[in-house]
């Protein structure tokens, strides 16, 4: 809905008009439609879709796939927050975020819990009413990230941020080849991604059912995710420091020849010795 009122407020439509279309009520139109109060270098879906892209965007996108596989809002207004579950040692690394998606000054905090583990918390409700607007909800099992407003050259961008951010216990994310990749999320969203990536790549993944948490898990052959992962890690603007090893053999694989989205897959022993799939 959000989409659909702010293009027509950019058709022309009035508040009123807007309001009277879609049978909403006038404040939810303006909280739809209000200027932000705080600086937010994100922007929405549909600012991404009008004039020239940012210089920034590859390094947000990526943190868009990172956030949309491991994150959520919680609280509302002026106590939203972004809260995330990331691996131990990407504690650091997470702070890069802030540089990226926030203007001026902002703080990132750390929580070790017996049960989620480490989780960082982002407390900036501007940033949590951008990613709201971006499918990022309360509930993982209720996120949906619109990829139609993400721009095609920026998918690698957003999936290699969705590998990363995934929830993983390797210390590394180095997936051998005669392993599989696996990515997890919402019912809805796996089903766009799986649909973009073949498009994409012409991959096909495997989808089971959802499981108690309500995720399902998307599959890929060993064959289909070295085209995931080389497509992926082509032109790695943003990549945590836990994937040198992947940005490091993809990057050899491409010096001394043209780099492709969907390149043949090579041998099994072509891979990094060391690390686990997601």
């Amino acid at each position: 809905m959000v989409y659909a009122v702010q293009a027509t407020r950019a058709g022309g439509l009035t508040v009123a008009e807007i309001a009277a279309k879609y049978n909403l009520p006038l404040p939810t139109v303006l909280q739809l439609l209000r200027a932000p109060s705080q600086a937010c270098a994100l922007r929405t879906p549909y600012e991404f879709r009008q004039g020239a892209l940012p210089a920034r965007a590859p390094a947000q996108i990526y943190w868009l796939g990172f956030i949309a596989a491991t994150g959520r809002i919680s609280g509302e207004n002026a106590r939203g927050t972004l809260v995330m579950a990331i691996h131990p040692d990407d504690g650091a690394y997470v702070q890069t975020l802030l540089t990226d998606l926030i203007e001026g000054y902002a703080n990132c905090e750390f929580v070790d819990s017996s049960l989620s583990g480490r989780q960082a918390y982002v407390r900036n409700p501007e940033l949590a009413r951008v990613l709201l607007q971006w499918g990022i909800a309360a509930m993982p099992e209720q996120s949906s990230v619109p990829l139609e407003f993400v721009p095609t050259a920026l998918m690698p961008d957003f999936l290699r941020g969705y590998i990363e951010g995934t929830p993983s216990r390797s210390a590394t994310l180095s997936p051998r080849l005669r392993g599989s990749l696996t990515l997890t999320g919402a019912p809805a969203f796996i089903a766009s991604l799986a649909a973009a990536l073949k498009g994409l790549c012409g991959t096909g993944g495997t989808v089971g059912q959802p499981g108690q948490n309500g995720l399902v898990r998307l599959v890929y052959t060993a064959r289909d995710s070295m085209r995931l992962l080389e497509f992926a890690y082509r032109t790695p603007t943003r990549s945590s420091p836990r994937a040198a090893a992947l940005v490091t053999y993809f990057a050899r694989r491409q010096s001394g020849r043209s780099a492709s989205p969907a390149s043949r897959p090579g041998k099994r022993d072509d891979l990094p010795a060391t690390g686990s799939s997601n």
